[in-house]
């Protein structure tokens, strides 16, 4: 056989899918698993009827940057909710899930050799994405700030990522912290990429976006994702904005890879895009409380995570277990049938961790599943 490419050979399996898929292969055989694991929450949602949308036309392509009623409404929703204004005709491309939006930013953007700061724990893909890219990821461990970022940086520096709302701490980022990402990326003449999947999935007015800070969107670019905070992850809908120049990169590569979203999503929520935030925001809210209260029963039954108060997840701390991180969630789930994510997976400086997922489960559901991580640091300590 021909030889593979050394660079995907080498990549990565996203370690949260993996685990997602050890559970699959346990409910195939009859085993009820309590899933701590997947990174989205299930919110009660109706599907509206669909034979209103108009056919016969989202059976075929729509526009490459997405369909124009929906970037309509996205710079609406952005200019209303986040005090951010960018031009739906040429400032936003609608992709197959925020994931590919990502990737396709970075390959605008980089050269091989390039290097890219991101903050662990990082979302398990975006070293695997720099990597595809042939450029270099450079991990800042987890207990750095953003003030120590500028330490990081070399010639070759090219970006940084950012995720705020954090997966997988739940942290957000402050206005003054952005800033000074900002003014780094400007002084350093860097990209300032965030990742704001998460952006509805706080109780208070806290998040800011960059693109908020930086209206020019010169030096950065936004990702967020429909499919995510509408709780409809399987349809893949995401979206980028940023600057003409960039997304006009991004639009080469959509079209390459891509061609457009699925045109029958779109025009669904486009159509009904006021009436599914009307339902999915209150849920929102109730998976934060949620959160809120699960923080509490941590601190009470004394297991420790990193500080953070959005999204539906927690990195926990399985010190002073003598387990690595993958023998701990791989006990766990054969043992007592609960799912959570490896710590490693999020970073060489992350293997002390493990990431805990409470959007898919109710709270006595939740609270077992904190009891049994619990008793098995107990055990193995």
């Amino acid at each position: 056989m021909p030889e593979l490419s050394r660079v995907t050979s080498e990549a990565h399996e996203a370690m949260s899918i993996r685990y997602n898929t050890m559970v699959y292969e346990l409910q195939q055989r009859g085993i009820k698993v309590l899933i701590m694991s997947l990174g989205e929450a299930y919110f009660d949602i109706p599907l509206f009827p669909m034979d209103d949308l108009p056919y016969p036309q989202v059976n075929h392509y729509s526009h490459s940057r997405g369909l124009p009623e929906l970037r309509e409404k996205l710079a609406q929703y952005f200019r209303t909710e986040y005090g951010v204004v960018f031009d739906p005709a040429t400032e936003i491309i609608i992709t197959a899930g925020s994931k590919a939006a990502i990737h396709m930013t970075l390959m605008s953007v980089l050269n091989p050799g390039d290097e890219v700061l991101y903050s662990e724990p990082a979302w398990v893909s975006y070293p695997e994405q720099i990597k595809l890219c042939y450029a270099i990821p450079v991990g800042i461990p987890y207990d750095r700030s953003v003030y120590d970022y500028e330490s990081y940086i070399t010639p070759r520096t090219k970006a940084i990522i950012i995720n705020n709302p954090h997966n997988p701490r739940g942290s957000v980022l402050s206005g003054p912290e952005l800033q000074d990402l900002l003014d780094l990326a400007r002084q350093y003449d860097l990209w300032l990429l965030s990742d704001e999947a998460y952006s509805d999935f706080l109780i208070d007015d806290s998040f800011v976006s960059v693109a908020r800070l930086d209206p020019e969107k010169k030096n950065s670019a936004v990702f967020n994702s429909m499919s995510k905070n509408y709780g409809i992850s399987g349809w893949r809908i995401g979206y980028v904005i940023s600057n003409g120049a960039l997304i006009n990169n991004v639009l080469k590569v959509n079209q390459h890879l891509v061609t457009c979203p699925a045109t029958i999503l779109e025009s669904y929520l486009a159509k009904h895009f006021g009436e599914l935030l009307e339902i999915t925001k209150p849920q929102m809210r109730d998976v934060v409380c949620r959160r809120r209260q699960l923080a509490a029963y941590m601190d009470e039954i004394g297991l420790n995570y990193l500080p953070g108060t959005a999204t539906f997840y927690f990195f926990v701390s399985i010190a002073p277990s003598r387990l690595s991180s993958e023998g701990f969630c791989t006990r766990l789930l054969q043992e007592d049938y609960v799912s959570i994510v490896p710590g490693i997976g999020y970073g060489h400086s992350c293997g002390r961790f493990v990431r805990v997922s409470v959007g898919a489960a109710t709270l006595e559901e939740n609270k077992f599943g904190l009891d049994r991580i619990r008793d098995l640091i107990r055990k193995t300590s």
